[in-house]
């Protein structure tokens, strides 16, 4: 029994749903189908609720789409009877979504529970279209909703988490009980909902974790993250062409390299998996009959060389100075505190005895930017801001146990002559980063793939 996910961009277009259907067929085993929205949909439908519309705006939406939907079905699907089910469940959602907007036009009010609920909607209707394909292709296709079966979070908004056990007892039985009656569920990704019944988002490109938490819910043996991609490789293959695949990661070492900027993955999906003991397989639409990558307990472990290199660009440093502030009681909480209610992450620190260092994303640096003035006080002097810097981050099974595999990174970087500004080990034994300027990120790269993955390493 296996759980198969299927991204936006594998079901960007007729073709490439036929393509999935073709997949999804050709495999005898018991499955469980989790999708995104259709590519672009989800943009469309954000970018749509961020203004103010009137009525007639609303109503030009749905129709658009309406035909976008309705264009593909044509396309995916043969039966005159399949067809004319699925635009009748189609226009159910499109209904309930033109309320929405109304309700959104009328009270001139976006509240982040109302922004989640909006953004489900390119899953809802994605599930109805793929299940209609998979019947039309001879399969016994059912389409699920997150929210009918159970998928439960922990409702915080725009980036919610799953309540795993609550989601094992409330959906597990039952799509358990639908596979038994071999048939196969076709369940929205993305979204969950909380106790109380209102509907949360798991983040962008959300729908890999919630394939993992159903995967967690019935117990699979498998789960399946079809790309366009062969899965994780040594470096992204665009900044350096030689790039290498990876046949194996441990959790660890994968869940490191999606949160450091790898995005073939959603940085969460590993969690729900590692806790049940469930093997991740990254597979190439393209190439169904491939190996991609392999993601488990264990991996091979090579003494004193790494498996890959992730980068996060666009990432900026926050200082903090202050006279003796590295020897005093509550600068870091009060400092991460505010970024907290910001809802801005941190993705490195670093301290010294009158310095501290917060490395966050560009796009939440004019958010922070006005609450700094009011920290300004006390034991804080001053504040500097530097822009257009860019965390590089090496991953190997134990490589925080390796001799010598920090200073090769160090030295292969310096000969290019590139500056490290922060550096972050320890955290991980898997993982080892640091922050060099925006500028420097491909030679950076470019120098450490060539001391570990060089014709000499091979």
């Amino acid at each position: 029994m296996k759980v198969m996910k299927f991204g936006g961009s594998s079901l960007k277009d007729a073709e490439a749903m036929l393509r999935v259907g073709e997949i999804v067929t050709s495999d005898p085993e018991p499955k469980v189908v989790v999708v995104s929205a259709v590519q672009s949909v989800t943009d469309m439908l954000i970018d749509f609720v961020s203004e103010m519309r009137s009525e007639q705006n609303i109503q030009e939406f749905i129709r658009m789409l309406k035909e976008k939907h309705i264009s593909l079905l044509r396309d995916i699907a043969n039966s005159m009877e399949t067809k004319q089910e699925t635009i009748s469940l189609l226009m159910e959602k499109l209904v309930k979504l033109e309320r929405v907007l109304y309700g959104i036009c009328y009270l001139e009010e976006l509240t982040p529970r109302t922004m989640d609920l909006v953004q489900s909607f390119g899953e809802r209707f994605s599930v109805i279209l793929v299940s209609a394909m998979l019947q039309d292709m001879g399969v016994n296709a059912v389409p699920l909703m997150a929210d009918e079966i159970g998928i439960i979070s922990d409702g915080h908004y725009g980036s919610a988490g799953a309540n795993l056990s609550a989601t094992r007892k409330k959906a597990g039985g039952k799509i358990r009980t639908i596979l038994e009656n071999n048939e196969v569920p076709v369940i929205t990704g993305f979204y969950g909902v909380t106790e109380d019944g209102h509907v949360t988002v798991f983040g962008r490109n959300g729908t890999d974790y919630s394939a993992s938490v159903i995967a967690y819910a019935i117990e699979a043996d498998a789960l399946e993250i079809w790309k366009e991609v062969d899965g994780f490789m040594s470096v992204d293959p665009k900044v350096v062409p030689d790039a290498v695949p990876i046949a194996e990661l441990s959790y660890e070492e994968a869940a490191e390299l999606s949160y450091f900027g790898a995005r073939v993955l959603h940085p969460r999906t590993v969690e729900p998996a590692r806790e049940a003991g469930i093997e991740i397989r990254l597979m190439n639409v393209f190439k169904p009959d491939g190996k991609g990558t392999v993601i488990h307990s264990t991996a091979e472990y090579v003494p004193n060389t790494i498996k890959s290199i992730s980068c996060m660009e666009d990432m900026v440093i926050i200082k903090a100075y202050g006279a003796g502030i590295g020897a005093r009681y509550g600068v870091m909480a009060e400092l991460s505190g505010v970024l907290r209610d910001l809802r801005v992450n941190i993705y490195s620190a670093a301290t010294s005895q009158t310095c501290v260092s917060l490395l966050i994303n560009r796009k939440d640096i004019e958010r922070v930017r006005g609450f700094l003035s009011t920290l300004a006080r006390g034991v804080l002097d001053r504040f500097e801001i530097i822009e257009d810097m860019a965390l590089v981050c090496v991953v190997g099974e134990s490589i925080g146990y390796s001799q010598g595999v920090a200073a090769r990174v160090c030295n292969s970087v310096a000969e290019k002559g590139v500056n490290i500004s922060m550096i972050s080990a320890g955290a991980s034994m898997v993982a080892y980063c640091f922050i060099v300027r925006k500028m420097d990120i491909e030679a950076a790269t470019l120098a450490i793939h060539l001391e570990f993955f060089g014709d000499d390493n091979e």
